[in-house]
């Protein structure tokens, strides 16, 4: 009787840490749905030669709950923006999964817009640049084969030879029009 007890209490101790994993940072930035700040970034994977605006996510190719929603939308609200501002921006999804499969990640980004990009990003590199952009993630405590983590949307710009983080989205639902608003402002500075 007392096994089942502590079982159970165990039970619901792991619901309750995974529930507040979720919901916690939601309530801690109720109300701040951009952060603006001008952060230098030396990262080598973020802006390629093509663009000098790009929006970065990070999260895992095949991740249901998080990244396919968000990604889908991004893809759907990319395909209405203007070709001039599909030219400035580029949307690079970068996988903090540790798996085998490296072509997994492209894959997973396209399949949301042709023109996003997925990048494998190896166990040394995945601490540099989830360092940088503050990104938390970790082993879900509910599903061994999900990972929890940040679901923010980062705006990164070109600043002459210097690239720059510029905005963090926190808020979920993104606000397309501000995100949209922020880039055209960017493209124009």
């Amino acid at each position: 009787m007392k096994q089942k007890l502590t079982a159970s209490l165990l039970v619901l101790l792991v619901l309750f840490v995974s529930v507040a994993v979720v919901i916690l940072p939601t309530f801690f930035t109720k109300g701040i749905s951009r952060i603006e700040l001008r952060q230098d970034l030396e990262l080598e994977l973020i802006l390629d030669k093509n663009h000098e605006i790009e929006l970065v996510f990070f999260g895992y190719a095949g991740c249901n709950k998080i990244c396919t929603p968000r990604l889908e939308e991004l893809g759907q609200w990319y395909a209405k923006l203007p070709d001039e501002t599909q030219g400035h921006l580029g949307l690079k999804f970068l996988d903090i999964s540790t798996r085998q499969e490296k072509d997994l990640s492209d894959d997973f980004a396209k399949a949301f817009h042709p023109k996003f990009e997925g990048v494998f990003l190896d166990k040394d590199i995945i601490r540099l640049y989830t360092k940088a952009f503050n990104v938390y993630f970790s082993k879900s405590l509910m599903d061994k084969n999900e990972l929890d983590h940040t679901a923010h949307l980062y705006l990164v710009k070109r600043d002459n030879d210097q690239k720059q983080l510029r905005f963090i989205y926190t808020a979920y639902p993104y606000d397309f029009k501000q995100i949209q608003s922020d880039i055209e402002e960017l493209i124009h500075e």
